[in-house]
């Protein structure tokens, strides 16, 4: 009989049913999907390494002979060496236009690497009696549309060489492409090619040497200790100082990837199922208020209190059930459109999604514990109400004169708007908390906007503040001033800037971070330092200027002296103070004038240049670029741009309209349920006054008017809120590689505001249909 009744009393209530439904689907969505990534991420990238035997530590050297490789297997601890050939080179890759960069490796013939093994999508290894053959990454290829059988064009040590691809391939060191000082992937500009190992020799002078070695270590062993040993044995060779995985830059943006998905996939859930649980509260609320003589009629004939909790119970959780039912199915099929997106990205050959039952057992826990929060008030109601009190009509409310009756607004306001003020005045804790559901609406739409806002301000400062030029030149090895002036000579160059950095060790104390020392040349206008704020910061007289992300990470600031152990030539050791910090947005930075460079590295030793080219010269000057001796990489900051606009498209796009969808969905459930439990609450008030001789227009008016006061209070909060979680956004998901900044734009703002705007409207054209229907005879009827 009782479960008759509820599923009577869901069906009378089927409109706020719906919309709890419909906000509990949403969180549930949003949970699956992204707390199904972690796992899936996580698992995958475990899963790869394990298989391919990913490096622990690496290490580069000037030159060093192949019979060293023995002393490095020799060192206790370390299960397995592979050393090898790496040099960067300019691509002529077929339709693409504009240069591309190729990180090319050796590969040994006959065998298969002892670490970073590949593993082939396509094609085969190359021949080792071929000198032009290659093998090339998965996303290089996938990005440029190349199979085996195609040819590419390149530079190697100062030779134009047509490469014939006759296999693709994965690895683990490149699960994320990103080239070595860019904070994003550009497949088609930036690729991995292996070559056989005598060819790699033999093109980049190293016959019978290596100049990279990667190791894999014993679990038990101390890397900290290895890495002593590694730095001390191959000190002579130019080494650069091993690192262990915490610097590999691929690693380092899938493991922030999944700390930033597992945060994100916790938070934004929580924010729906607490509304909805608020929404269960109202519903049931009034459900219980409206019942109250059934309920003591109940009590009179035995039915006991549990079986009365139950009945209540079951009213609520119907919806709660449907909205988590639907969002498992939907949750799970947007984790597989995050899987394919992530795909795109993170090169791992484990990357079908799988659903995993604790998920889904997670998310129906966390809503059934929603539900039983928005449950537990009405339901004490019931419980407490003794029969006999309960079969009376409940006490209406006390009215008497407020502070509000007497003042100069309520002489001002029409008879209408007095009606709505006081309704909102005699039920205060239903006004906050419906202000407050529009509110978090508001500030969902706010979040997905400052991710946005944040994105557009790094692209900016950093492409249109920083990086000024419009072609960047890397040399392959450390040139003079002699370089620069033949790139001055190229034609179209307007100007040219020398890129000098030096690869050091920093110390304070018991704290010691390997970084690069940036030399700024004075009155430098293509290459600058800029901070959050888009400020230019100069350079200290003296000393250094250091990244604010670094002085955190090595406990100093202003004034404060580091030891820095410059890591090439003669390693020469010094203490230099930090002049000022600078609160940059990507990496970890350190710069100093060109003057006190050339002290610290004893000469001057330019790593690349970066000029001002006529537009209408710049086709030809990258035609000569690439071909010219010397030149590892030839990059246009146009290029750049463009295919970073096109990986924030691609990414943020779907995460842009999912948050925006979320929070129209949750605008619209708590402003439809607040005007239908208006509507139920002030149904017999509203008859009345339409019996009085009040139109339509007049009482829909009344109760919608409280709903746009209500939205009018919740903007500045809905505000409050959004920005407090766009602050705790870009805390939590910030990292070395990149800051988020903490900025919303003028758009942000208006879309939140216009989200709630639409939700207004819409909820009150379902609520006003009802309204225009209400049966006067019936609503004016006594209970008794």
């Amino acid at each position: 009989m009782l479960t008759r009744k509820a599923w009577r009393d869901v069906w009378h209530q089927r409109g706020p049913s719906i919309a709890i439904a419909i906000v509990v689907m949403v969180g549930v969505a949003s949970f699956v999907a992204m707390q199904s990534m972690v796992p899936h991420l996580r698992g995958s990238q475990q899963r790869y390494y394990q298989q391919a035997h990913f490096a622990d530590l690496w290490v580069s050297v000037s030159r060093a002979p192949d019979a060293l490789a023995a002393d490095l297997r020799a060192i206790p601890g370390v299960d397995a060496v592979e050393t090898r050939v790496a040099e960067d080179v300019v691509l002529e890759v077929p339709g693409l236009p504009g240069p591309a960069t190729g990180r090319v490796m050796s590969h040994p013939a006959g065998r298969e690497l002892a670490v970073n093994r590949l593993r082939l999508r396509t094609g085969r290894l190359m021949s080792s009696l071929r000198d032009d053959e290659v093998v090339i990454s998965d996303g290089f290829a996938t990005a440029n549309g190349l199979a085996t059988g195609d040819t590419l064009g390149a530079v190697l040590n100062g030779r134009w060489r047509r490469l014939e691809v006759v296999g693709v391939a994965l690895t683990p060191e490149y699960v994320m492409e990103v080239q070595p000082g860019a904070f994003f992937p550009d497949n088609q500009r930036y690729g991995v090619l292996w070559i056989a190992e005598r060819a790699a020799q033999a093109a980049f002078g190293l016959q019978d040497a290596w100049n990279e070695a990667t190791l894999t270590l014993d679990r038990t062993t101390s890397e900290a200790a290895v890495i002593e040993t590694v730095d001390a044995l191959l000190a002579r060779y130019g080494s650069l100082g091993a690192h262990g995985r915490n610097e590999q830059l691929s690693h380092r943006y899938l493991t922030d990837e999944i700390r930033q998905a597992a945060a994100f996939g916790t938070a934004a859930p929580l924010i729906f199922l607490g509304v909805a649980a608020f929404l269960v509260n109202l519903v049931l609320a009034r459900v219980v208020a409206a019942q109250r003589e059934q309920i003591g009629m109940m009590k009179a004939f035995g039915i006991s209190n549990g079986m009365l909790m139950r009945h209540y119970a079951l009213i609520a959780f119907t919806p709660v059930l449907l909205g988590a039912v639907v969002g498992t199915g939907l949750g799970l099929w947007f984790a597989g459109v995050l899987a394919e997106l992530y795909s795109q990205y993170y090169r791992m050959p484990d990357a079908t999604f799988t659903p995993r039952a604790g998920t889904i057992a997670v998310a129906f826990l966390v809503t059934g514990l929603s539900a039983l929060i928005g449950t537990v008030g009405a339901v004490r109601r019931v419980v407490r109400l003794p029969a006999a009190e309960a079969m009376r009509p409940e006490a209406p409310l006390r009215f008497r004169h407020s502070w509000f009756d007497g003042s100069w607004v309520h002489r001002r306001l029409s008879p209408m708007a007095r009606l709505t003020v006081r309704s909102m005045l005699r039920r205060p804790a239903r006004a906050a908390l419906a202000t407050l559901g529009m509110a978090l609406g508001v500030a969902v739409v706010m979040v997905g906007g400052y991710a946005y806002d944040a994105i557009a301000v790094m692209r900016d400062v950093h492409f249109t503040e920083i990086q000024r030029e419009d072609v960047a030149v890397t040399f392959a090895r450390s040139e003079g001033d002699e370089a620069l002036r033949e790139l001055a000579h190229l034609p179209g160059v307007l100007r040219v800037e020398p890129l000098w950095s030096l690869p050091v060790t920093l110390r304070h104390g018991p704290r010691e971070r390997r970084a690069a020392i940036t030399a700024l040349t004075p009155r430098a206008r293509l290459r600058r330092v800029v901070d959050g704020a888009r400020r230019e910061r100069t350079i200290p007289g003296e000393g250094l200027l250091m990244s604010t992300a670094l002085a955190e990470l090595l406990a100093v600031g202003a004034g404060d002296s580091v030891q820095v152990q410059v890591l090439t030539g003669e390693r020469r050791v010094r203490t230099l103070t930090i002049g000022a910090l600078v609160n940059d947005l990507i990496g970890t930075g350190v710069w100093m004038g060109r003057e006190g460079m050339v002290l610290l590295a004893g000469g001057t030793a330019y790593d690349g240049a970066v000029l001002a080219v006529d537009p209408t010269q710049t086709d030809r000057l990258i035609a000569q670029l690439r071909r010219t001796p010397g030149v590892a990489s030839v990059g246009e900051r146009a290029d750049v741009l463009a295919s970073f606009d096109k990986v924030m498209r691609d990414s943020f796009g779907v995460t842009l309209l999912a948050l925006l969808g979320f929070a129209v969905v949750l605008s619209m459930g708590v402003v439809y349920n607040t005007a239908r439990i208006s509507l139920s609450e002030r149904g017999r008030e509203l008859a009345s006054l339409r019996v009085l001789g009040f139109s339509r227009q007049e009482v829909a008016t009344m109760l919608f008017g409280e709903l746009a006061v209500l939205g009018v209070l919740a903007i500045p909060l809905g505000v409050a809120l959004g920005a407090a979680l766009a602050a705790a956004m870009a805390a939590g998901m910030s990292s070395e590689l990149f800051r988020l900044p903490f900025t919303l734009s003028p758009r942000t703002y208006g879309w939140s505001v216009v989200v709630l705007v639409i939700a207004g409207v819409a909820s009150s054209l379902l609520v006003r249909r009802r309204l225009d229907h209400l049966d006067l005879v019936a609503v004016l009827k006594t209970r008794e």
